[in-house]
């Protein structure tokens, strides 16, 4: 009876503890297709399974689904909807994924502007690009049977599409987000820590989205608060911008070229899209002006225990300071660190390595999907005739 039962246990612990097979996922046939919408999804996102894949299988056809692992699959498949003219993508992941498919397509097309229209979903990290274009709803979308409704939506045409400012930085990458400081300690601070526990009980963990938040609580908060990383920038305007009255918050003054800015720093960054990820509103003057266009700059000129206390509400987009808080709207900027100090940079939501400066500018327009219709409102800014 005992060896019944231990075998019985033996047979329940393998059934639990099986390796359970990966699923087969593979790019599209080379054959041509009749298709004019495809889906590009990336297995690397957190939130692309084996369901998200089959659901736009099911709906578009096997040869017109992408679902790429390495970069060498991700250019074929840039060059395939090149190739095939798809008038539609579906990009399924974060926004490193949406920034690597538009460095890809813009290869292969003539300009940004040519880009095919982009239906992004919200199936990575960071997810700021689809909170903007899905609008307050948008996590309706997420998961395998965001993927089916939006791709089965599709089908029948586009409704409606936004035009969002495309950023570049000075080693041509492709992006919406991007800058050094806070946000780039933290991310810097979170892939230390993930290296560091990969071979340990908490790996898991500290490679999740919780690990976020442990990186900022034991890693990045502190070391601000000891001072270890004080920035020390020179701002530039490479081309006229304005400055938003931080009174009104809805007033813009026109700024002409040259510096903005010099002295120290906790964070400084620039986003085309109002959204971070998570929901915050860091960028909120972010294609606020008459055209729609240009990219929100944001200075956070404050010492550490002034910024700590308050950097949710400037991640937020909330806070607000005559001289703590600076804010730009524009379409060409350089930022230099002095000092010769070399810091953590990061696009897209993901560490980028240590620069000592950058430049960030619009590349151009691409063109994403309206699902929803009318995106979260943004602030309309009202330029004033006083240059400073």
């Amino acid at each position: 009876m005992q060896s019944l039962l231990v075998l019985a246990l033996l047979h329940l612990n393998q059934a639990f503890h099986a390796p359970r097979s990966k699923p087969v996922l593979r790019a599209a046939p080379l054959q041509a297709t009749d298709s004019s919408v495809c889906a590009l999804l990336s297995l690397n996102a957190r939130g692309v399974t084996k369901r998200a894949v089959a659901a736009a299988e099911e709906e578009l056809g096997a040869e017109n689904v992408f679902a790429t692992k390495s970069l060498t699959e991700a250019h074929v498949a840039a060059k395939k909807i090149y190739e095939r003219r798809y008038a539609t993508v579906v990009a399924c992941g974060g926004d490193g994924t949406l920034g690597a498919l538009l460095r890809d397509l813009s290869q292969e097309y003539a300009s940004i502007d040519d880009l095919p229209a982009i239906c992004t979903l919200p199936l990575g990290t960071g997810n700021a690009v689809s909170r903007y274009a899905l609008g307050r709803h948008y996590r309706r979308w997420c998961g395998s049977k965001g993927v089916r409704r939006a791709c089965a939506a599709l089908k029948h045409g586009v409704n409606a599409t936004l035009s969002v400012p495309v950023l570049s930085t000075d080693q041509n990458e492709l992006c919406f987000i991007a800058g050094q400081g806070f946000d780039a300690f933290l991310l810097d601070d979170y892939k230390r820590q993930a290296k560091a526990t990969q071979n340990t009980i908490i790996g898991p963990l500290m490679r999740s989205v919780g690990g976020y938040f442990f990186a900022m609580a034991l890693r990045t908060l502190p070391a601000y608060l000891r001072r270890k990383r004080q920035m020390r920038v020179r701002v530039e305007a490479l081309s006229e911008c304005a400055y938003v009255d931080p009174r009104r918050g809805d007033a813009a003054i026109p700024v002409e070229t040259g510096l903005l800015y010099e002295g120290s720093a906790t964070l400084a960054c620039a986003g085309s899209t109002p959204f971070y990820g998570g929901g915050m509103r860091l960028f909120p003057f972010a294609r606020s002006d008459k055209g729609g266009g240009g990219c929100h700059l944001r200075i956070a000129v404050m010492s550490p225990w002034r910024f700590v206390p308050n950097v949710y509400g400037i991640f937020k987009g909330t806070y607000r300071h005559d001289t703590l808080a600076l804010d730009f709207v524009g379409d060409d900027f350089r930022v230099t660190l002095l000092d010769d100090e070399c810091y953590p940079f990061q696009h897209s939501g993901d560490a980028a390595g240590d620069r000592r400066a950058w430049r960030i500018s619009v590349a151009g327009n691409a063109r994403f999907v309206d699902l929803l219709g009318l995106p979260a409102p943004l602030a309309g800014l009202e330029m004033v005739g006083a240059r400073h």
